[in-house]
């Protein structure tokens, strides 16, 4: 049995133990799995799951649900000797996430800035500091930022389009 065959055994194990919704795809590279899981209660045990396997974290990235108010979604990105499974939550809003800086001390980073730009709670932590706002400033920063896309809305591009064609007529 090959070692990308055990990996996908046990990923396809993990993904029936926790019921959740699971995508695996294989290239000349490694595997490629997501693993979306269903309530926040089964991140500990699957992340443990994941470290059993040789996992690492790589990083985690965390965004604005898709619908308005439907909370945080959370992607954990693990490396198991070159492929990648990514472990991705829902936290509604309100909810709290487990940390697994106790399994993964460089998740620390991603928990305090889950914490301070989304307001993301994370329990089972010792250290709450947080990394670059002001304890004065209120969570949930990123709600309040505005993309340059929508803040430029393009007429400024219209413009030099214009300058540009016209210049051109002109040489």
């Amino acid at each position: 049995m090959t070692p990308n065959q055990t990996l996908r055994d046990a990923l396809f194990d993990l993904a029936r133990e926790f019921r959740g919704a699971f995508c695996l795809r294989e290239s000349q590279s490694g595997l490629s799995g997501w693993l979306t899981l269903e309530t926040a209660d089964d991140l500990t045990a699957v992340a443990t799951a994941l470290k059993t396997l040789g996992a690492r974290l790589s990083m985690a990235t965390a965004m604005a649900a898709s619908e308005r108010g439907a909370g945080r979604v959370i992607a954990w990105h693990f490396d198991i000797d070159g492929s990648t499974v990514t472990v991705k939550l829902t936290v509604p809003e309100g909810g709290t996430v487990a940390s697994l800086v106790p399994l993964f001390r460089n998740a620390d980073w991603h928990e305090r800035e889950f914490m301070e730009l989304y307001d993301i709670a994370v329990t089972g932590r010792s250290d709450n500091r947080r990394l670059f706002l002001d304890e004065s400033v209120s969570g949930q920063v990123m709600d309040r930022l505005i993309p340059l896309s929508v803040l430029s809305n393009a007429a400024s591009t219209n413009m030099l389009f214009e300058k540009l064609i016209t210049r051109r007529e002109v040489l």
